[in-house]
């Protein structure tokens, strides 16, 4: 009589002894890269930029009535994910994450501003199209869209349109297999200080494009209410602008 907790009874498929010693391994390399990652001063950087993850999370709670709020939740979700990749030694993954959280940042606000696109995009009709995302003409970070949601920002549109269509091709060296010219990956699962460096380098810069964009799209629209739990993070990142300083000033 076999047992009724056996593999026959219940259709489950045991994993052999050796792939379960591969995972096991693959796990302990992880966990020892995992604790490389948060010696030393890397664990204040680290810190840092968790920080983008609070951000997304007050932009989400400021935007909670818009539809295309819940893009901005799971970039904030899958920005975490990307650092704990990262932590783990599993580094094309943190980099893909990084491409993910740029393309939700900016589809959100290039939905908010096309309510039958946002209907059609939610209803799986429309896909996300990184082209228009960065079109100068009409993308979330044009001219056009500046002009209507906050013409004082029209001079800054064009480098942050540029940083996001350079880091959205350096980033997806990671995810095409591409020569790495500009995110070179390790070869094991092992600890990279460089490589480390380079992640926190590239999520420092989509932090950037994306509070640009936030801004640009809806601070204006937002009232002093919602926008003092903002203003924190918006003038630390962009508080060189005079026209983003003088926005939260005039709520004061």
């Amino acid at each position: 009589m076999q047992d009724k907790n056996s593999p026959q009874e219940t259709g489950a498929q045991q994993p052999t002894t050796g792939s379960s010693a591969i995972f096991r391994q693959l796990h302990d390399q992880c966990t020892q890269t995992m604790e490389m990652s948060l010696r030393g001063d890397n664990h204040a950087h680290l810190g840092d930029a968790y920080l983008f993850a609070g951000d997304l999370d007050t932009w989400r709670a400021v935007l909670d009535r818009q539809m295309e709020a819940r893009l901005i939740e799971t970039a904030s979700s899958e920005y975490v994910l990307a650092a704990l990749n990262i932590c783990q030694g599993q580094y094309r993954n943190g980099f893909k994450g990084l491409r993910l959280v740029l393309e939700l940042c900016l589809q959100s606000t290039h939905l908010s501003a096309d309510l039958v696109l946002r209907a059609e995009w939610f209803k799986g009709e429309k896909d996300t199209i990184w082209a228009t995302l960065v079109d100068p003409e009409n993308g979330p970070l044009s001219v056009r869209s500046c002009r209507g949601f906050f013409p004082e920002l029209s001079e800054h549109v064009p480098h942050f349109r540029q940083l996001a269509q350079t880091l959205y091709r350096e980033l997806s060296e990671c995810i095409h297999g591409n020569v790495p010219n500009h995110i070179p990956l390790p070869t094991s699962l092992t600890f990279s200080q460089n490589t480390f460096d380079l992640w926190l380098s590239k999520a420092k810069s989509v932090r950037l494009v994306a509070h640009f964009a936030f801004t640009l799209r809806y601070l204006n629209d937002l009232s002093v209410a919602k926008r003092g739990p903002l203003e924190a993070a918006v003038t630390d990142q962009l508080g060189h602008i005079a026209a983003i300083r003088s926005a939260f000033e005039q709520g004061a």
